[in-house]
């Protein structure tokens, strides 16, 4: 039993460990950051072996000989579980959160900034806990034991309210997802859907990131030089400049130039202000890695999706063939190119549309087990208890263990889908520690009030978890009347997914603006405005949609034309119009001079005769006359040589001059010309 008990914890601490590696590099932080998020992650994942162990040990006849373990070794593994995730949550997670977050630059600093802040928090759930204790006063009397309780009843109750409006989210929309994915042109117009609004994004936070950044360039040109002045500031101020990106540092340096203006006195710069400014500056530049992550991952698979649809619909078989060559080598794999190609245009569709209908299976037992829970309507209860699956240890521990995973990765994923005012963004490899911070306080608050509302779908709790943890939340009136309704309030977040009205929520309230509301109705006259759109709303929508993707459309067509340039001008030299027109003059000089060369080698060394007759007119003396046919082929040569450099010259600057030439130089840059845009095709 030890065995199967150490693969399952090590599993899941290798599950963990994969987790956090997938959204950011861990082991570049102390090891303290490391081992706190570590723990954070490992607690809940490991709570998928020990509640069905636990649950199932206590409710049946027959012994599990693989994942039994002693009373008292499971006790003691979920009091170290809870308050070790107690501990995390609430103290130490927090200060870690808030040290990345100061402005700060030396790490004391940041330390006392982190604790000066969270004493703030703390203050504020002081008052909220002495309301509790009054009510505590009133109800019950007054303890150690009823304030030890209420503290655990009130974070139960906050956090099982968080968890299963997460979980009921993510019980239709992970279906949802998976049966929308078994459709390669309705994925990629949902994908196209979402293509304005990043790029609306990105464009917002590279502006607002451009202005820290302007600030940053100029304290660091002012005020980093080797005098007493500026000692105090300068190791912080060129730890600000080296971490802007290169293209920003670039751009912003020739702005800087032009705008000598923009300028910050050395009064105005205090430690304050530049606690601010690094605050904002990483701030944004996390924002701006987030964004620019989520917009390249959107590109990748809309691209990705174009060529399946196009190799599906090719029925040129040389074309088809490249289409397929580039699906297949856009990622790595074991199978061989065919196989992968059939497996990505014709059977995952399938897998994705049966395996959506199995979690929305799951999904109708969980949430009519939520509204019915801790009675034997309960559809779980029944599907064990009644068909008799309680019988088989092994199969009854495998149902609650795949349960329980999939309300907590229904959870997990609309957890990490949230964005809180656009603060904490979760993206592949490169997210920040204080969204990570951020994201792993919320996985270990959640799992504790999941895991006792799991077994409050059957009708026996019998458990070791629940004689310890139930007792604890099970207090008399209000806590007691919350603890049992809110599990059935679930089925309002159903509701307003399934009808989206979230979004139509945020499109009343004004927090979602849809920039394409007047381009769906250009074409429509003033007068006739309000009895189109009462009409026919459907079609507006639609064709609001349509623009959308056209425009999406436009978007990916000028991110991939820009790629293409960057990798031809990876194996070219860059082009410069001044060294370009220099090189041309060069080049023709020499050619003129070579030709000159050539062309009179042979005369210049022959014997010059002062007495030579006309008739016989000597080969120098030739070459000097203007009239001779040597000295006519001299001078076309020179002519040569000229009109080559004129033609040439002309030809560069054609497109300033106005000049028909399809060829000519255009300043204008590719990627802008919409003519360009609407012939290319990826």
């Amino acid at each position: 039993m030890w065995v199967v008990s150490v693969v399952f914890y090590t599993l899941a601490l290798l599950l963990t460990i994969w987790g956090i590696r997938y959204h950011i590099n861990i082991f570049r932080y102390s090891y303290y950051t490391q081992l706190s998020l570590t723990l954070a992650v490992f607690m809940p994942l490991s709570i998928i072996f020990l509640l069905p162990a636990d649950y199932v040990a206590h409710n049946t006849s027959k012994e599990l000989l693989w994942f039994s373990l002693p009373d008292d070794i499971v006790l003691y593994l979920w009091k170290s579980n809870y308050w070790i995730t107690f501990i995390l949550t609430w103290l130490i997670i927090p200060i870690i959160q808030e040290f990345y977050k100061s402005g700060c630059y030396n790490k004391f600093d940041k330390l006392r900034d982190a604790f000066k802040r969270n004493l703030k928090f703390q203050l504020a759930i002081l008052a909220v806990s002495i309301i509790g204790v009054l009510y505590l006063l009133f109800e019950a009397g007054l303890s150690f034991n009823h304030i030890k309780l209420m503290i655990i009843a009130l974070s139960h109750i906050y956090a099982l309210v968080l968890a299963l409006w997460l979980m009921a989210h993510g019980l239709i929309s992970i279906p949802r997802n998976y049966w929308l994915a078994g459709n390669h042109v309705n994925h990629l117009n949902h994908l196209y859907l979402k293509v304005p609004n990043s790029v609306d994004n990105l464009e917002d936070t590279k502006i607002s990131f451009k202005e820290e950044v302007l600030q940053v360039l100029v304290i660091t040109k002012n005020f980093t030089s080797s005098s007493p002045e500026d000692f105090k500031f300068r190791d912080w101020i060129l730890d600000l400049y080296g971490k802007i990106p290169d293209d920003f540092k670039e751009q912003m340096e020739r702005q800087y130039l032009e705008n000598s203006h923009n300028s910050i006195t050395r009064d105005q710069l205090t430690f304050s202000f530049m606690t601010k400014l690094t605050a904002n500056f990483n701030l944004n530049l996390y924002k701006l890695i987030a964004y620019e992550s989520e917009f390249q991952t959107l590109v990748t698979n809309i691209t990705q999706l174009e060529d399946i649809i196009a190799a599906k619909s090719n029925t040129d078989i040389q074309q088809r063939n490249k289409l397929s060559y580039r699906i297949v080598t856009s990622s790595s794999s074991l199978i061989n190119d065919k196989t992968r190609y059939t497996v990505q245009v014709y059977i995952t569709p399938v897998f994705s549309r049966l395996f959506s209908l199995v979690l929305f299976t799951a999904s109708i037992i969980i949430i009519q087990s939520e509204f019915f829970h801790s009675t034997h309507l309960s559809l779980i209860n029944a599907l064990i208890y009644s068909t008799g699956l309680h019988k088989n240890v092994s199969l009854q521990f495998i149902i609650s263990a795949v349960s329980l995973s999939y309300m907590l990765f229904a959870s997990l994923d609309s957890l990490t889908h949230l964005k809180i005012f656009n603060m904490y963004h979760l993206v592949r490899h490169r997210s920040d520690i204080v969204s990570a911070c951020f994201y792993t306080t919320y996985i270990a608050r959640l799992t504790i009030p999941l895991s006792y509302n799991f077994i409050t779908l059957f009708f026996s709790r019998e458990s070791i978890f629940e004689q310890w943890f139930g007792k604890s939340i099970h207090l008399t009136g209000l806590f007691n009347l919350m603890n049992n309704w809110i599990p059935r309030f679930a089925f309002i977040p159903v509701v307003l997914t399934i009808f989206n009205v979230y979004d139509k929520l945020k499109k009343r309230l004004g927090f979602n603006s849809d920039l394409y509301d007047s381009w769906a109705l250009f074409d429509v006259d003033d007068g006739e405005n309000n009895t189109n759109i009462n009409e026919s709303d459907s079609s507006v929508r639609n064709k609001r949609k349509d623009l959308i993707i056209v425009e999406a459309k436009r978007i990916i067509n000028r991110e991939m034309f820009r790629r293409q340039n960057d990798q031809s001008s990876d194996n070219l030299r860059s082009f410069n119009l001044t060294n370009a027109a220099n090189t041309n003059y060069e080049s023709n000089r020499r050619d003129f001079h070579t030709n000159l060369v050539s062309s009179t080698r042979s005369r210049i060394d022959t014997e010059y005769h002062d007495d030579a007759d006309d008739d016989d007119t000597p080969a120098n003396e030739n070459f000097f006359s203007l009239d001779t046919p040597n000295t006519k082929n001299v001078w076309n040569s020179i002519g040569g040589a000229f009109s080559g450099f004129r033609n040439q010259v002309s030809t560069r600057f054609s497109g300033f001059q106005g000049s028909n030439n399809p060829t000519g130089y255009r300043d204008d840059p590719a990627d802008d010309d919409d003519e360009a845009q609407e012939r290319l095709v990826l």
